[in-house]
């Protein structure tokens, strides 16, 4: 199957697999080190370096912020780069415990400088870092509150203090001065989302739902802390419109390629299957998007069935609980059923309750094929009702479905499906 069914039979992605919760690829349970991460938890015994500066306290000659930090610069380059907010600082440093001058990381020698991301890193982190300038080295003490967060105790916490050698400054996205607000001037889609035009495109044609549209964006909280830029890709990723989070495929379809736009959307817009934006769930983000390129679409699946929002009354019901509703009936030619080991060919759309597909065998053109025995819970006792030649609607309970499966759509779920064949039957 394609889409969500295919992909999953196959490969034990998506749609219609029985399987316990994935992870990310690049996911992993022991955070890398930096000044994002528990770093020096004393679990890893690092090599140990001597401190520049006696790290008792800060000498006098030390710059002091507000907020409690100290830096002691040991290069200067006033002439060199300085980071911003959100930019992405090169660096190689060292970790001590103020205490004890005991080193509990360090990146030197390891042939590679470390990306900082500041959009992304401890408040202290970020003043730190944008106190200095490309090619300057300097020791900085950041108190506790500031830093990055432990799983140590409170009480068994000291102090940390980093010695920082600025490499390289990778710029971000430069933060848009009404990124707070929409101006005046702002167009308003039909949802309510506020946009204006910064480029206009070079395409004559909106871009469709189904399209294949490859896109780039950035975007802010209303703050201007960058949550998340895509700009850097050359050869951005394409993706069907309709598959993005509600506020995206709006915006998305009224664009044509080319085009340029910022536009200000409440976070719950952005919601895509439970991910929230930037791990943001509340309040107005903005963001800049572009269009790339833009495949249309060969072919498009059907039209959402008025009565997704709940089984009718004159469905049926499985003994575990899937309702579904006979739309057409086959010729009655074949009279067998499926049974939960059989293969069967079929067509398919499914929808969320309200209203959204999110997979579809008519996006291909080609009918999907599959095993009843790997697919959700729902598939297997319903498609079993069925006989060659019927299109009939199924609503399948989430406990049937992905419940608390992330990345997956939740809730019930509805599908509609023709039986094409029972392609390998077993011995009935």
């Amino acid at each position: 199957m394609r889409g969500f069914v295919l992909l999953l039979t196959v490969s034990g992605g998506l749609a219609c697999k029985r399987a316990p919760e994935d992870k990310s690829p690049v996911h992993t349970d022991t955070p890398a080190p930096g000044p994002t991460a528990n770093v020096g938890s004393g679990a890893v015994h690092s090599p140990q370096v001597a401190p520049p500066v006696d790290l008792k306290a800060p000498p006098p000659d030390a710059i002091k912020t507000a907020s409690g930090l100290a830096i002691k610069k040991l290069s200067s380059n006033a002439s060199g780069a300085q980071p911003r907010r959100n930019d992405t600082v090169m660096v190689t440093f060292t970790g001590w415990h103020q205490k004890t001058g005991e080193t509990f990381y360090t990146s030197q020698g390891g042939g590679q400088p470390m990306p900082l991301n500041l959009s992304q890193s401890a408040p202290g982190f970020v003043e730190a870092l944008q106190q200095l300038h490309v090619g300057e080295k300097a020791v900085v003490w950041i108190p506790r509150d500031i830093g990055f967060k432990e799983a140590t105790p409170a009480d068994e916490r000291d102090e940390r203090v980093y010695l920082f050698d600025v490499l390289d400054v990778r710029p971000a996205p430069p933060v848009p001065e009404d990124v707070a607000k929409p101006p005046d001037k702002a167009l308003t889609l039909k949802s309510g989302i506020k946009y204006v035009v910064l480029r206009p495109g070079t395409g004559k044609d909106t871009v469709r739902p189904y399209d294949s549209t490859a896109f780039v964006y950035t975007f802010w909280d209303h703050d201007g802390r960058m949550l998340e830029t895509k700009e850097a890709r050359e050869r951005p990723k394409a993706a069907q419109p309709v598959h993005q989070a509600p506020g995206m495929t709006e915006m998305l379809t009224a664009m044509t390629v080319g085009e340029r736009v910022r536009f200000w959307v409440d976070a719950e817009k952005m919601v895509q299957f439970g991910k929230k934006p930037g791990g943001v769930e509340h309040g107005l983000l903005c963001y800049e998007l572009e269009v790339r390129q833009n495949t249309k679409a060969e072919h498009e699946p059907p039209p959402t069935p008025p009565d997704v929002a709940k089984p009718p009354a004159d469905t049926r019901k499985t003994p575990k609980g899937v309702f579904y509703k006979v739309i057409i009936a086959g010729p009655g030619k074949d009279p067998r059923h499926p049974s939960e080991n059989d293969t069967v060919k079929v067509n398919y759309t499914g929808w969320t309750t309200d209203g959204k597909m999110f997979d579809s065998s008519f996006l291909t053109g080609q009918p999907a094929t599959f095993n009843l025995h790997g697919v959700i819970a729902g598939w297997t006792d319903g498609i079993p009702v069925m006989t060659t030649g019927d299109h009939v609607r199924f609503w399948i309970p989430e406990e049937l479905a992905y419940k608390g499966q992330a990345g997956k759509p939740q809730g019930m779920l509805v599908f509609d499906v023709e039986l094409l064949e029972i392609v390998s039957p077993t011995n009935h």
